[in-house]
């Protein structure tokens, strides 16, 4: 007579220590996955600025061939509205920051109902831009922050109040005792904690609003962020 044999199930300690080994895989897997996620984003965010610095150059050389013949403006004065300078010929310690999004102070935008009179320009005999930086790029073309989907020209990308993620600004900071001009692009990341104005006056802000180092005071700190051009 044949016996049948009881199949044997898990024991309580066997599945604790499945439950134990499973936890432990996902506590070195996620936060390895969320970094992964995060790094790309980084990665769209850095392509956004040098797309920004492509429209924003095309931007500039377009203003000076409008200009009119007895203009004494130069292709760093167009570049320099883009960081909310807007008077006089910057010296050896300028140093501007402006955050792209920021439609009443820069070039960047272009808000409704704003006439070519109301665009920002240095104090030279020039001509006043026609258009912003935003009107020349196509639609399917407008970079969008990676963090947040919008358009970097919106204002949900501005930082006015509280950090934003992904959020870019345009610096500029004199090199060489004035001789030249470098600009560049920062922008915020998960580690930012604040917006405060910094020693560049309104519109600016100190490092700790940008990731990894990034400065808008110094030369130094505009090399962390993304090259947009060196002009004298």
């Amino acid at each position: 007579m044949k016996t049948l044999t009881q199949n044997k199930g898990f024991t309580l300690i066997e599945l604790l220590l499945v439950v134990v080994i499973i936890g432990l895989m996902l506590a070195v897997i996620v936060p390895r996955a969320w970094r992964a996620n995060i790094d790309a984003k980084y990665g769209l965010v850095r392509q956004n600025c040098s797309e920004l610095g492509s429209f924003g150059m095309e931007w500039a050389e377009k203003s000076l061939l409008a200009q009119d013949e007895d203009s004494t403006a130069r292709l760093v004065d167009y570049i320099a509205t883009l960081t909310n300078y807007t008077t006089g010929n910057p010296s050896a310690t300028w140093s501007r920051v402006q955050w792209v999004a920021d439609s009443a102070s820069c070039n960047w935008t272009s808000p409704p109902g704003v006439a070519p009179s109301g665009r920002k320009m240095n104090g030279v005999a020039d001509v006043v831009p026609e258009d912003a930086v935003q009107d020349i790029v196509p639609p399917d073309k407008v970079p969008r922050n990676p963090f947040n989907g919008v358009s970097v020209f919106e204002s949900p990308n501005f930082p006015s109040t509280s950090p934003v993620t992904g959020a870019i600004a345009c610096a500029g900071h004199g090199e060489n005792n004035g001789q030249w001009l470098y600009f560049a692009f920062l922008f915020q990341g998960t580690d930012s904690t604040t917006t405060t104005p910094g020693a560049g006056g309104a519109g600016s802000a100190p490092s700790t609003s940008f990731h990894a180092g990034q400065d808008a005071t110094s030369i130094a700190g505009l090399r962390n962020g993304v090259f947009f051009a060196r002009l004298r």
